[in-house]
């Protein structure tokens, strides 16, 4: 039996801290300010950093990330070095016909052929934009324009039309906007209607005819996310400034992994920045609602505690969580960097890279700006003053923890069931425009 002197407290557990992660937290908490301003600062430069050069550090198409060993690899290869093929070269088809639908005649062919060499001699440049973005890069060029064929009831005439650049480059998708605009006014002077189709063709018009589309799901998105915010912390700032501090923080893991592309000279594939967004977004809204439900229950259980030191003992104990998850995904997208194919060699490593990004903010950021809020942050909602009932997820959680090998089944079922709408699935690779849409580009590669 051991014998403790009436009134003082059985010692607390040793738990075992993190120094790494308790100095990040710690400081954040003692200087929010400071590490708030930090962060804006860096965020937003890196965030023009990668707006500026994610261009330049991306390479068109996916001929430079196929293996040497394929054929395909090998073709372009022997493209490039034995016929002038560029790397980044976007073929054009363009189609002319009479305005009338007639067939055309010698003396149409003779125009066609001599309006496509005065657009070979003619220097295509980028529209003037009255805000142009920063270090901007200067696509104008002249293209090569050649004649190719004239189909065999002579209705039209090809021609065949080269434009350097990335395709995915807003300048360079300018730069061909101005050349068809151009080309279509140049050829209706002699009566003489245009089509264009072909890769980058097919690129902008799909962009154009897909923009108020995902603008709106971008909105709805958004608001969605802002709503649901709403109905679970009841306040404004535990709505909004999740949002806010994973578009910083993301802005400046985008920069950060196109610096490193440009450093190292690895060329990053187009979709890779829509992916990090998208995998940034998921993981850093989940690491802040971590943080707010941890720290709206160390305010509830002790109410004499101030913001920052809630902010402090929360951060400090969640961190070990939030590193722990952060790393697993680090681990399992660098495990790409293996693989035979380019694309995801490079993207593996790049999500990585920008994962840790998001983890440094998730341990400075995010708890410099619980312990600034502090309270207010669950303004005007009053659920600190009351310990919640159990809700819906509780009852929930008690019925799996009850019938959990029953609950399995019948989730394997449920799961089951909704998988048969992938039997009458169809996919299909062609072009067919956004949504299903007959863009002006897929029209053209029919023919009209």
């Amino acid at each position: 039996m051991v014998w403790r002197p009436v009134g003082n407290p059985r010692p607390a557990p040793h738990r075992p801290e993190e120094p790494v992660i308790r100095a990040l937290t710690g400081f954040s908490t003692r200087s929010p300010w400071k590490v708030i301003a930090l962060w804006a600062v860096l965020g937003i430069a890196l965030a023009m950093v990668g707006q500026a050069f994610v261009f330049r550090a991306s390479q068109p198409g996916n001929g430079g990330f196929l293996p040497s060993s394929y054929d395909s690899a090998a073709a372009l290869e022997i493209a490039e070095e034995r016929f002038g093929v560029k790397p980044d070269a976007n073929l054009l088809t363009v189609l002319v016909a009479r305005s009338d639908a007639a067939p055309l005649s010698a003396a149409d062919e003779q125009r066609i052929d001599a309006q496509a060499a005065q657009l070979a001699r003619r220097k295509v440049t980028m529209p003037e934009e009255k805000d142009p973005a920063p270090f901007a890069q200067d696509h104008s060029q002249v293209p090569a324009v050649s004649p190719a064929m004239t189909a065999p009831d002579r209705s039209f005439r090809l021609l065949s039309v080269e434009l350097t650049g990335n395709p995915a480059d807003p300048g360079v998708q300018s730069t061909y906007k101005a050349f068809r605009d151009s080309a279509r006014d140049l050829f209706a002077q002699d009566g003489l209607r245009t089509g264009f189709t072909g890769g980058i063709a097919d690129r902008v018009d799909t962009a154009d005819a897909e923009e108020t589309r995902s603008a709106i799901v971008g909105g709805l998105m958004l608001a969605v996310i802002v709503l649901l915010h709403v109905l679970v912390f009841r306040s404004v700032l535990a709505a909004l400034l999740p949002l806010l501090a994973v578009t910083v923080i993301g802005g400046a893991a985008a920069g950060a992994v196109v610096g490193a592309a440009l450093l190292t000279g690895t060329g990053l594939a187009d979709s890779t920045p829509g992916l990090i967004s998208v995998v940034l977004m998921g993981i850093g809204i989940d690491y802040f609602l971590f943080l707010l439900f941890r720290f709206r229950e160390q305010l509830r259980q002790h109410p004499q505690q101030s913001g920052r030191e809630a902010a402090a003992e929360v951060a400090g104990r969640v961190g070990t969580a939030i590193t722990s998850a952060a790393l697993t995904i680090v681990a399992a997208f660098a495990t790409l960097g293996v693989a035979s194919f380019g694309q995801f060699r490079v993207l593996g490593p790049a999500i990585a890279l920008a994962v840790l990004v998001m983890l440094l903010g998730s341990l400075t950021l995010m708890p410099a700006l619980l312990a600034v809020a502090g309270r207010k942050m669950f303004w005007p909602s009053r659920g600190l003053k009351r310990e919640p009932r159990p809700g819906a997820a509780a009852r929930m959680g008690d019925r799996v923890a009850r019938r959990p090998m029953t609950l399995v089944l019948a989730s394997v079922a449920l799961l089951g069931a909704l998988t048969t709408g992938l039997l009458g699935m169809r996919i299909d690779y062609g072009q067919s425009g956004a949504g299903g849409e007959r863009t002006a580009a897929v029209a053209t590669a029919g023919g009209w």
